[in-house]
């Protein structure tokens, strides 16, 4: 070197101030930059004072309530800061996707506090940021996955956040569940592990494609604890992240629920065993920052911990609401055809249509497809696409004739939402994505929700559609939907146009005890939404852009009556809530014995929870528990009065799954008829009686009924369709006929202990509600053949089924709807009509004439569960949909 002054010398590090006493002090420290908040707001304050409190400071579990729009990354990301400067902790500040890591990384940036982000694979990350983390010079800010996995990068944390707690079940649950897809050689393989354990019609259903996708088995917890040495040797041989999964579970397969569906199997523990999981329990403090705390003990339930204190929100920040939405609902709207034009992209209840081939040629038509909810969506240049799949957005996208090179998915960039955000135009495919993206201001302003986001996993499947649990899963469907239509309103001036299409998501924005545990201004925002949806379709795309614009119009009409609405209304909490937020507790001891294989701790556990569980709307899931508890029981041989728990959990669970199929499938297939229950031993007697008819023994005369009924229950508007119903019923086996006089039900199904009315409306158009007229109508159905019989009231468990093509029911209509009442499809009739054809021709095909009554009993009873035609079937299938919840 030239000169002394030329020689590189050695640094010393600018000394780190001490940090302040609270986050709240630490924020006027920081050297933000233009881009960062210049000031807290008040409820911030508020939130971080709170904190800073030693009721809160120092527990080892401590959940912040911070709704959509109010802050929550700043809040976060001072008491990450504050924590590393004043306790010198290493802090982690997890997210639950890698888009919503790279925004809370640029906040940082901008806000001024020392941060590196962690995403993709743990070899690419940056060993220079790594030694930054380590030595508490930086937050660490990463995904969840990297978290919960065989192998934490970040497992000698000392502070830990999570962001969207509120999202985090199948984030959390997502390290110790194993999926295996249909068609794959372990899908099989595991079939055959079971043996003549797994009952084989069900088999037979599976391996040829007949099985429905609500039709989700349980496998007994104690089939699958005798059967752990094969599973073992067919799962040992999974790759991928299928593979470490299962290193996480595979000493634990006994305490593992087995699930299985036409998508495959699904494996895991019900409450993740987090406790067993050093980079969670490690941590001096975990601190869970969520959208909406719950009141049933979801938080608890998808990090399996207890308890977690809880610093609520500001009073009033509920009803202040973040930026303003206009939602509509198309099928409401007065059109000539289907919402999404000719060929429609939903078909039946949360399915996709087939995929139509779509050319070159038909990809730049854009703007001659979709029917009203493509001119809806062609309203603005970008919109988002929220489904509950990625198949379903796909259908939709060419639906509405957004070519490919428009389509935009959030996890295809190393940079986030970016290509989505510069383009000039185009659609975010954002398949199962109700959270951790943040398009504000200006980015985006039309949001396009279709499907209903009840079933992200198969367990969720099971509680929702074959457990009836569906209260359960409320808070957690309730909250995805709230913050998937959040999406673009980030802050007070944000606006969108939000689209609500799909029969379920329809209902389930109609239901009113729904709406009810939503804040008042997103009530009132839903409410203004249906009014004003029941118009002519013109009209609502003139509404639509006067919303998206603000004009004159939307600010003398629509704002000051949203204000008033929401002024009328308030937060109410269902009244099981109590009761679930207080079983947590027990639930997760249960699980962590069950995990640490003490069965007989897991079975005493859940009599206590089930203490905690009283009440006919938890009912369902009493039987859940009641069984569990029976089955660890059963495994905990050398237990004292274990058998005898044993026993009597199992007929506490058999009377809390009354009128369900699910807990006779766990005990197991090849039950003898008098292993049925009355229901459907009355049906298989009925359809032997009915064999030996003279119209349904001629095989001319049963042809013909049978391609009469399917033809008139195809046509909406056949003059033969409530014939077609009758004729129906008596396959079944029921008592089957048409009550005589003037607003009678349309078909009556008697068995001697339990009805089925049917009131068909399925020459109506599917847009629109079912009107209070008919909810009280059918009100009166069973009340008036209880009067026929004699009776003083119908039989126990009865119910009555609407069946119409119409997804929601008039809001005054709920109101009065009685427990007993169901809605259901033209569709659903068909295919249930189809299957019970099929199981006839069957059984005339295998009974000839003159086989003993033991032999024709077995056959009929086989055949009907075999197509899912018992009575018992049947009053599941029609009664899944209650009016009234």
């Amino acid at each position: 070197m030239s000169s002394e002054q030329e020689r590189p010398r050695f640094r010393r590090r600018a000394k780190e101030l001490p940090a302040p006493s609270t986050p709240e002090a630490l924020f006027g420290e920081l050297p933000r930059t233009p881009g960062g908040h210049g000031a807290l707001w008040s409820h911030q304050a508020d939130i971080l004072r709170d904190y800073s409190s030693a009721a809160f400071r120092d527990k080892a579990d401590v959940a912040l309530e911070l709704p959509t729009g109010s802050g929550k990354t700043l809040v976060g990301l001072l008491i990450a800061e504050w924590r590393r400067r004043f306790f010198k902790h290493r802090s982690v500040y997890a997210c639950p996707t890698k888009q919503l890591a790279h925004q809370v990384w640029e906040a940082a940036q901008a806000q001024g506090v020392p941060a590196a982000l962690f995403v993709g694979r743990t070899r690419d990350f940056d060993d220079r940021d790594l030694a930054r983390y380590e030595g508490a010079e930086a937050v660490a800010i990463t995904v969840y996955s990297h978290v919960f996995n065989t192998n934490p990068v970040f497992a000698g944390a000392q502070s830990l956040l999570f962001d969207d707690a509120h999202a985090a079940e199948t984030y959390v649950a997502d390290a110790w569940a194993v999926e295996i897809p249909v068609g794959t050689d372990q899908f099989n393989g595991l079939i055959d592990a079971f043996g003549e354990d797994l009952d084989r019609h069900l088999v037979a259903r599976l391996t040829d494609g007949q099985a429905a996708e609500s039709e989700v088995r349980l496998l007994p917890v104690t089939t699958v604890a005798r059967r752990t040495e094969a599973l073992d040797k067919v799962l040992i041989t999974l790759s991928g992240d299928a593979k470490y999964r299962f290193s996480m579970v595979r000493q634990q397969l006994r305490s593992c629920l087995f699930y299985v569906s036409s998508q495959g199997w699904y494996i895991r523990p019900m409450i993740p065993p987090t406790f067993d999981h050093d980079a969670f329990t490690g941590p001096v403090q975990r601190v869970y920052l969520s959208a909406t705390l719950g009141e049933g003990g979801e938080l608890e339930r998808a990090f399996g911990r207890s308890p977690i204190a809880r610093v609520r929100a500001p009073e009033g920040w509920e009803r202040t609401g973040s930026g303003r939405r206009f939602f509509v609902f198309p099928d409401l709207a007065e059109t000539d055809g289907p919402v999404f034009g000719p060929a429609e992209a939903a078909t039946t209840a949360g399915e996709a249509a087939p995929d139509a081939p779509v050319t070159e040629a038909s990809e730049g038509t854009a703007g001659q497809k979709g029917g009203l909810v493509g001119r809806l969506v062609r309203l603005r240049d970008k919109s988002v696409l929220l489904t509950p799949d990625d198949r379903t957005a796909q259908a939709i996208a060419r639906r509405l004739g957004v070519p490919a090179a428009e389509r935009f998915r959030p996890g295809e960039s190393k940079t986030g939402l970016r290509p989505f955000i510069d383009a000039e135009r185009g659609m975010l495919l954002a398949a199962s994505r109700y959270d951790g993206m943040d398009l504000p201001d200006e980015t985006c302003n039309i949001i396009l929700m279709h499907g209903l986001p009840d079933a992200v996993h198969l367990q969720d499947r099971f509680l929702i559609t074959r457990l009836g649990a569906s209260n359960v899963a409320l808070e957690r469907v309730r909250t995805r939907v709230v913050q998937g239509a959040g999406r673009c309103t980030r802050g007070p001036r944000d606006f969108a146009l939000v689209i609500a299409v799909g029969r379920e998501l329809q209902r389930f924005l109609s239901r009113t005890d729904v709406r009810a545990g939503m804040p008042p201004e997103l009530q009132a925002e839903i409410a203004f939404g249906r009014e004003n949806s029941e118009v002519p379709a013109d009209d609502l795309v003139a509404l639509a852009q006067s919303a998206l614009d603000r004009d004159h119009i939307w600010q003398e009409d629509a704002e000051p009556y949203i204000t008033e609405l929401r002024n009328e209304v308030t937060k109410e909490l269902p009244p099981y809530a109590g009761k679930l937020a207080g079983s947590v507790r027990r639930e997760i001891a249960a699980w962590q014995a069950a995990w640490q294989q003490d069965f007989d701790r897991a079975s005493r556990e859940a009599v206590e929870v089930l203490n905690q569980l009283t009440g006919q709307e938890l009912r369902p899931y009493q039987a859940l528990w009641a069984y569990l508890g029976s089955a660890w029981a059963l495994l905990a041989v050398d237990a004292p009065a274990a058998a005898e728990r044993a026993e009597q959990l199992m007929r506490r669970a058999r009377q809390a799954a009354n009128r369900t199929t699910w807990l006779r499938e766990i005990e197991g297939p090849g039950a003898t008829a008098g292993d049925l229950d009355v229901l459907d031993a009355e049906g298989v007697d009925g359809v032997i009686a009915a064999l030996a008819t003279p119209r349904l023994k001629s095989t001319a005369k049963f042809n013909e009924l049978v391609n009469n009924m399917i033809r008139a229950l195809g046509d909406p508007d056949a003059t033969g369709y409530e014939q077609a119903l009758v004729a129906l019923g008596d396959l079944l086996g029921a008592r089957s006929y048409k009550p005589q006089g003037q607003g009678r039900t349309d078909a009556a199904w008697m068995w001697p202990s339990s009805w089925i009315t049917i009131e068909a409306k399925s020459e109506q158009k599917a847009e629109g509600g079912v009107s209070l007229k008919y909810i009280r109508q059918a009100n009166t159905q069973l009340d008036l053949l209880a009067a026929d019989e004699g009776l003083d009231e119908p039989a126990p468990g009865s119910i009555t089924v609407i069946a119409s093509p119409r997804s929601m029911v008039d809001d005054d209509g709920v109101k009065v709807a009685r427990d007993h009442l169901h809605l259901s499809s033209p569709t659903t009739l068909l295919a249930l009509a189809q299957r019970t054809v099929r199981a006839w021709t069957e059984i005339r095909g295998a009974a000839p004439a003159g086989v003993d009554n033991d032999s024709l009993r077995a056959v009929v009873q086989e055949t009907l569960a075999t197509h899912r035609v018992l009575p018992s079937q049947v009053r599941d299938e029609l009664s899944a949909d209650p009016i009234r919840r």
